[in-house]
This record gives structure tokens, sequence and C-alpha cells, in this order.
């Protein structure tokens, strides 16, 4: 039987091979998930809930659980400013780059 602590659920039994060729079962206690953080700036995300429906936990508006408002503004111009020709993609910060290449 296992030890006290490792009888939860919030212990993950791994099965794993020793160097003997027998496999025995390790125990992994599961990790809290964090708090949502930007993609870019590294800021929380502040309309991410970590509780209820998938369509309630994160914003359904562009980049919506990716990025917070201020970035995602800031790629959308960057978008359009591509977009009319007056800055090339190479102009692009590189941060920025991969969601810009997403819209278009």
């Amino acid at each position: 039987m296992t030890t006290r602590k490792n009888r939860s659920s919030s212990v993950r039994k791994l099965k794993r091979r020793v160097p003997s060729g027998t496999s025995r079962i390790r125990y992994k206690r599961r990790t809290r998930t964090s708090a949502t953080k930007c993609a870019i700036c590294g800021a929380k995300l502040q309309a991410v809930q970590q509780k209820g429906a998938k369509s309630a936990k994160k914003p359904t508006r562009k980049f919506g659980g990716n990025l917070c408002a201020k970035c995602g503004a800031r790629v959308m111009k960057e978008a359009q400013r591509v977009r009319e020709k007056t800055k090339s993609m190479e102009e692009v910060d590189i941060i920025l780059r991969k969601h810009v290449e997403g819209i278009l």
C-alpha cells in the first residue's frame, strides 16, 4: 500500500521502467495553474478566470486570453499599418511580428 501522502487525487501515478527492467509506480504532485499572463509584456490578464464554463473563462475578442488589451491594440495598429503599406513587415517589432502575421 502507498504512503498516506500519496493517496490523494492531487498526486498523479506515473508508471516508469527502471534500469532493472521492471516497471514501478512513481508519484508526482500535480501543480496548480498560475494566473495567465500576456504573451508580450507579461502582465496579468484581467478578464481571464480559472473557474466556470470555457466560454466564460476568456474574452471572445481577438487575442483574448493571450494578450492584454494594450498589447492587443498595438498589434492591431501594426497590422493595419502593414496592410496599408505604410510599414513593411521587417519594420514591425520582432516581438509583435508573430501576432501581426496571424491577423494578415
